[in-house]
């Protein structure tokens, strides 16, 4: 017997009754004479043996029954040491024949390769391959055979089996390496979640810890400033409550990417006044640009449409962090919002926002990367201006789901104007009519006496539009001029919006010398002063001033004002003006059943909440508002409320789960329940789908109103708590 290659299989077994035959294999196979006689004739056919031809040696076995063949191939394989390929005799009386001690090895060998050697057409080759069905594996070599034939195959199906063994191991590593990526795969998936779980966890804890005293802090210096109070006092609570609102504001913009991240930011659909909504943004940061003598102005023209649907709430936050950026780069200058209209159709319009700065500007390189989390134009502005890095990758999520798009122009040390667009649908509500002529107005004129051109031109534009005649002056002595020059043509100007603060002559000092010049004296003064820097009565009344208004300038205040000093209260409406309330009606069985009542409101949107305080003191009664489920539960240990209006959608703990809870406190016999039971719940949601209120009822929620919340629905669920109230008594 021939030993192996040490690295190649090569082991061959010969099945045949004819002794003969095995000798004649052997010589082929094994014998040095007779290879050197096969490689003369592969010379004659095939040209020069190749290195590998010449080394091949096989390891040959004998058997000379199908019976004993297929006791070989077992020990073989039992030796991990198999079979590559047989010869195999077809006639072997008496026992199997050839194709029966083939299918018999096939059963526990299946990948030894079989030659068929037959003399006889004993099978056809459709008969053998239909009792053994495998064609890939089986070859038939006539008898008597030619040596380098038998040669050839013993060479090809041998190499043949170690390339197929060689290809199984390879795909068994190849499985082993996926299996065991797979697993690394599935322990880092669990172990992200594990971490997302606990930041989750850890988010809604320090939700609930932070924003809870917040919340007190921001409602009570809301209540406080609500209070008379003295300048210095309201400077204090005014800083109070900007510092309060910047911190809520970071914690909201965590909170935020967490739920950008997990797929749970949700919108409100709600009307809206935009005007309202873009003005009440600005006065959150006027202050910060005021503090860094920066002109904060808002450029909204009449053709914008004012009452839309949306999410004021979303709107009003990109426009804070755009804002609020330009106001953190900006030093002196100026910071400009523009709203101009886009496309629109029946449904809805969609708006283009730009926020323009003189600031610092921002490097090409950099511009592509300032929409992703946690980028800083660099580490130095980073630590210089501070800030998350997330405000504007929020704004970029906010803005793609009000189906807009974001984008910044900016060159080093020319400013920048961050853009983006948004779709809102149509108010239901109609829209107010654009400024038209008004008695007596067509004949006034306006002076605008400002030192910034983008401030003087935006007010002349307002003035324009409702049809006043303008003029504008760039400074104090400007202005003297101009009012001089007209009054001596006999076109005196009716009217003066006077800047305060303005470089060489102030508002004041220019107020002082209109008074003094006969020819102007008859000028009504409006002065135009920073938020929160309210000059003196008596500083007014020294220097003739008829108003003051703050900047930024509000539409809806100018006109009041305008009206007010020029005295045609009666005769003018404006477009601007903001609509008196109907007076509610209250049953007295309803206010009776309010007055002793104790309503706890869950809303975590802060607008929502005082939209739903402020609809429930039109009512006649008062609530305390808290921000999610948790502290639902704390209320009720600590308060005895009657009735809680209840957020379906709420942050930590909404409001679903919180009902839960609730109901099962209240059905436990073993406790004492702090809060008088069955407390009653309507649900608040601004999902209003198939099936919300039987989710509601379902976990025990009493009734139900969808946003956006209308005083006569709110009345109408109020009013059917007292007639249950009124069933129970």
């Amino acid at each position: 017997m021939n030993k192996p290659d040490s690295h190649k299989n090569v082991r061959v077994l010969i099945v045949d009754d004819n002794r003969s035959i095995h000798g004649d294999f052997m010589k082929i196979l094994c014998s040095r004479d007779q290879a050197s006689e096969s490689e003369s004739m592969e010379t004659a056919l095939f040209g020069e043996a190749t290195e590998e031809r010449q080394a091949v040696n096989f390891e040959v076995n004998s058997a000379y029954q199908g019976q004993e063949a297929l006791a070989l191939v077992e020990k073989a394989l039992e030796e991990n040491h198999p079979y590559a390929m047989a010869f195999m005799d077809v006639r072997m009386p008496p026992g199997w024949d050839g194709i029966e001690a083939t299918a018999k090895i096939w059963e526990i060998d299946p990948a030894v390769q079989i030659v068929i050697c037959t003399a006889y057409s004993d099978y056809s080759w459709d008969e053998m391959i239909q009792k053994l069905g495998h064609s890939d594996k089986l070859l038939i070599l006539k008898k008597p055979f030619d040596n380098v034939e038998a040669l050839q195959l013993a060479i090809a199906l041998t190499e043949k089996w170690n390339l197929a063994r060689q290809a199984k191991s390879q795909l068994e590593n190849l499985e082993s390496l996926v299996d065991e990526r797979t697993r690394e795969l599935r322990i880092a998936k669990e172990a992200a979640e594990v971490a997302n779980k606990a930041k989750s966890e850890f988010l809604a804890n320090m939700s609930h810890e932070i924003r809870t005293p917040m919340n007190g802090v921001i409602g009570m210096t809301g209540l406080l400033l609500d209070l008379e109070l003295g300048n210095v006092q309201r400077e204090y609570a005014e800083t109070i409550r900007s510092s309060a609102e910047t911190l809520l504001t970071v914690i909201n913009d965590v909170l935020d990417f967490s739920k950008i991240e997990a797929g749970k930011l949700t919108f409100e659909e709600l009307d809206f006044d935009l005007t309202e909504t873009i003005e009440s943004t600005l006065d959150m940061l006027a202050e910060r640009a005021q503090a860094k003598g920066t002109e904060l102005v808002m450029d909204l023209p009449a053709q914008v449409p004012r009452l839309l649907r949306g999410d004021p709430g979303r709107l009003r936050q990109v426009l804070v962090n755009l804002v609020g950026n330009a106001i953190k780069f900006t030093e002196g200058g100026e910071v400009v919002v523009r709203i101009t209209p886009g496309t629109s159709d029946d449904d809805g319009v969609t708006l283009r926002f730009e926020v323009s700065d003189t600031g610092v500007g921002i490097p090409a390189e950099a511009q592509a990367r300032l929409f992703q989390a946690f980028m800083q134009v660099d580490t130095s502005t980073s630590r210089r201006y501070g800030g998350t890095g997330l405000g504007l990758a929020i704004s970029k999520q906010l803005v793609l789901m009000m189906n807009g798009e974001i984008g910044v122009k900016s060159e080093p040390g020319k400013g920048s104007t961050f853009w983006f667009t948004a779709r809102f649908d149509r108010s239901a509500g109609r829209q107010p009519p654009l400024a038209g002529d008004r008695n007596g107005w067509s004949n006034l004129r306006v002076l605008v006496v400002d030192d910034n051109a983008t401030s003087r031109q935006i007010l002349r534009h307002q003035i324009f539009a409702w049809k006043l005649q303008k003029g504008s002056a760039a400074s104090g002595h400007e202005a003297l001029r101009v009012l001089r020059a007209a009054a001596a043509e006999g076109h005196p100007y009716d009217l003066a919006l006077l800047d305060v603060e303005m470089p060489e002559m102030d508002g004041l000092t220019l107020a002082h010398e209109i008074r003094a010049d006969p020819a102007i004296a008859g000028t009504r003064l409006i002065v135009l002063s920073p938020l929160g820097h309210k000059l003196s009565d008596q500083k007014l009344k020294a220097a003739g001033i008829d108003a003051t208004l703050s900047k930024p300038v509000k539409q809806s205040s100018l006109f009041e004002c305008l009206v007010n000093v020029i005295g045609n209260t009666e005769r003018i409406t404006a477009s601007t003006a903001k609509p008196v309330a109907a007076p509610v009606s209250v049953s007295d069985g309803l206010r009776a059943a309010l007055a002793g009542t104790r309503i706890l409101l869950a809303e975590d949107n802060a607008v929502n909440q005082k939209v739903a305080l402020a609809m429930l003191e039109k009512l006649g009664c008062s609530a305390d508002a808290v921000a999610d489920g948790f502290e639902v539960l704390e209320a009720l240990q600590r308060i005895p409320y009657s009735l809680v209006f209840m957020d379906y959608q709420m942050p930590e703990m909404d409001g679903l789960e919180a009902t839960r809870f609730i109901r099962k406190r209240e059905q436990d016999s073993g406790q004492a329940c702090p809060w008088k039971s069955p407390i009653y719940i309507i649900a608040l949601t601004a999902s209003a789908m198939q099936g919300d209120r039987e989710k509601c009822i379902e976990v025990g929620m009493n009734d139900y109103v969808s946003k956006p919340i209308r005083l006569s629905e709110l009345q109408g669920a109020l009013e059917r708590w007292q007639a249950s109230q009124a069933l129970k008594n």
